[in-house]
């Protein structure tokens, strides 16, 4: 049995990519920092027959991280899927966004992406067949004016995959980078920064999205199968991929008009 390890998996996109993998026979590792969400997740896994563990983990401390690489360790040999998955969201523009709060991002969104993956290369490379999973946002590609420290972050962990992807080719280990635009989520609760204007603004397009957690997760799924590098769940978002690819002039004048309008 193949083992998946998915951080932030109690809930949210996590959540529903771990109830995907335990359906597709998969051995689910469910990492959290909220105990009493991931050990009830996990027993209502078993008793649907699937197989699962849960794992205590802070992604923003190291220590943390090293402790859970070795728990993980002394109980398998190897991991099949790595899937980082856990981070939180912001907003503000850059005279908003305090020292405070971009360390908080870019140690959480960025950091703890770099320091997992490291920590457990050796166990992926046990495996030629393996693959990693980056979670980051469409917000990395567009990177809409007043998302200044969480576009940051996520265009980071774009970067940080494509690099990851060349250099871990040689080994046959596969990456992907999954970039979703807005489905719905808690993803406001963790806006420390965000006005109340940019909180409705996300929270309608979360609201009026079509798509949900499970689409994303079937898509990251599929994406993986098909050895994929970027997975871009909505139809929207991938038109505007490849108009900002295209047409960064008007990608740019487009979003201006958007962020004026959001803040009138």
């Amino acid at each position: 049995m193949k083992n998946v390890l998915i951080t932030g998996a109690a809930s949210g996109l996590g959540k529903a990519m771990a109830q995907l993998f335990a359906e597709k026979n998969y051995n689910v590792l469910v990492v959290d920092i909220q105990d009493e969400s991931g050990l009830t997740f996990v027993e209502e896994l078993k008793q649907q027959g699937y197989q699962a563990e849960y794992y205590h983990c802070n992604i923003g401390s190291i220590d943390d991280i090293e402790s859970l690489f070795k728990e993980v360790q002394s109980n398998h040999q190897n991991i099949d899927v790595l899937i980082n998955n856990a981070g939180v969201a912001s907003a503000g523009t850059l005279p908003q966004t305090t020292y405070e709060e971009w360390q908080r991002l870019i140690s959480l969104d960025l950091m703890s992406v770099i320091h997992i993956t490291k920590a457990f290369l050796p166990l992926i490379k046990q495996n030629q067949q393996a693959h990693i999973v980056n979670i980051a946002s469409f917000a990395g590609i567009a990177l809409m004016p007043g998302m200044m420290s969480y576009n940051v972050a996520k265009a980071g962990v774009i970067a940080f995959s494509e690099t990851l992807h060349g250099e871990l080719n040689q080994f046959g280990i596969g990456v992907s980078v999954a970039c979703p635009a807005f489905f719905p989520t808690n993803l406001v609760e963790s806006m420390n920064s965000a006005s109340d204007k940019t909180k409705s603004f996300v929270e309608k397009q979360m609201k009026n999205s079509g798509v949900r957690a499970e689409d994303v997760a079937k898509d990251i799924y599929v994406g993986i199968e098909k050895k994929q590098f970027m997975i871009i769940s909505h139809k929207d978002s991938r038109i505007q991929y490849f108009l900002k690819r295209l047409f960064p002039n008007v990608f740019m004048r487009k979003k201006i008009k958007i962020f004026n309008k959001i803040n009138q």
